[in-house]
């Protein structure tokens, strides 16, 4: 049988090559394109004429000419302000908000101390707000947006709106949070795992750099891992992979406490703090000062941390085979007692045991992870409507 080929697919699939080329490589001509991407002159040369009539890339100017002499080529650079992103990420005892073209050049930042824990009609009203600060910063429009993409605990199944978020975290509401930025800015929105994003971001970015196979492990209020698999981020059949907040253990079952997340999640930890000198019940920076003046029962219970994150990696490592853990999260603030005894563990148990690191990112690798996010997405959307393809 005769095979026919979708001529509009594979222009679509020429076209995120040429831009991605681009993108990575910086200032380049067709012929080096056509040459690095093995693509015909007359291919090459219709492609990029559509990126260069969208705006995405721009012509710069002659570049020298070959050894062999001839015209001087016109060379090519990606547009990094041709459109830009707006980052929200969720953290335990605040909200960051960023604005950052598509290289990921972050233009303007800030942080509230403000989560949707207590009020999240009022948490996304001032997410609203923040995100109209932004714009306003740099007097451009939601017109000029790429995306706003926004980080969140919980199992995240965009496609059939199925948002399984622990109740630690108050009335959070995903498609709340989603539907009412929409009506606010008609733009896509893009809503990440927490952890998620935070792989992605270690993999562009930060210690995670040119490995294929990683799992970043988020600890605090919230326990989750992010997990890319052969340079690709696995997210299981319903977005629910690495998901080891739910881990249990025969000695759990008969406790109320039964999963790792709400065994050694930040509010389940503080319980277990003696109160202060005037009986106020510990707060995670009373906790991290006491940690710091080498506090007993502090350490002990960062031990525990240590101990239950450390039999959750070996466990996760049996399953997915990776090549390195990144430990990221609220719990850093202990790394030079956890991050020994968690590498201690995975040492002695672990079947191929693998480094385990800090993340250096800290809070910016889910921000980044989102950025990058973003990007894909928008991409993927510019490269199919030039096409003509259906979005």
């Amino acid at each position: 049988m005769k095979k026919t080929v979708n001529l509009s697919h594979v222009r679509t699939i020429n076209q995120r090559a040429i831009l991605d080329a681009i993108f990575q490589k910086g200032d380049t001509s067709k012929a080096q394109l056509a040459r690095m991407l093995n693509m015909s002159k007359p291919s090459m040369a219709d492609n990029v004429a559509a990126l260069l009539q969208i705006g995405i890339i721009k012509e710069i100017g002659e570049g020298a000419c070959s050894s062999g002499g001839g015209r001087k080529p016109t060379l090519l650079r990606f547009c990094d302000n041709f459109k830009y992103i707006i980052v929200m990420d969720f953290q335990y005892q605040h909200s960051y908000f960023c604005l950052s073209d598509l290289r990921g050049t972050i233009m303007n930042q800030f942080t509230i101390q403000q989560t949707p824990t207590a009020d999240l009609n009022s948490w996304i009203t001032m997410c609203i707000n923040a995100v109209s600060m932004l714009l306003a910063s740099q007097c451009i429009t939601h017109q000029d947006l790429a995306a706003i993409a926004v980080s969140a605990p919980g199992i995240l199944n965009d496609n059939d709106k199925n948002y399984i978020v622990s109740s630690k975290y108050g009335d959070f509401n995903v498609g709340l949070i989603e539907d009412r930025l929409t009506e606010a800015f008609p733009v896509p929105v893009l809503i990440k795992n927490s952890a998620n994003a935070s792989v992605l971001g270690e993999w562009c970015c930060g210690g995670g750099r040119d490995r294929s196979h990683l799992a970043f492990i988020s600890c605090g209020q919230g326990v989750g891992a992010g997990i890319l698999l052969n340079g690709r981020l696995h997210e299981g059949n319903h977005l629910a992979a690495g998901e080891i907040g739910f881990c249990i253990t025969p000695e759990s079952l008969t406790s109320k406490n039964a999963s790792l997340e709400n065994r050694i999640c930040i509010d389940s930890i503080l319980r277990q703090l003696s109160c202060d000198c005037q009986g106020e019940p510990v707060t995670f920076p009373d906790m991290i000062k006491r940690y710091q003046a080498q506090d007993p029962q502090v350490t002990a219970l960062v031990d525990l941390i240590s101990t239950e994150l450390g039999c959750a990696v070996c466990n996760l490592l049996s399953v997915i085979d990776c090549e390195l853990v990144i430990i990221g999260g609220d719990y850093l603030a202990f790394e030079e007692q956890l991050i020994p005894r968690i590498q201690k563990i995975v040492d002695d148990h672990a079947a191929i045991p693998v480094p385990v690191i800090p993340s250096r990112l800290g809070e910016k690798a889910s921000v980044l992870g989102l950025i990058a996010t973003s990007r894909e997405f928008y991409f993927k959307q510019i490269c199919t409507r030039t096409t003509g393809e259906e979005q």
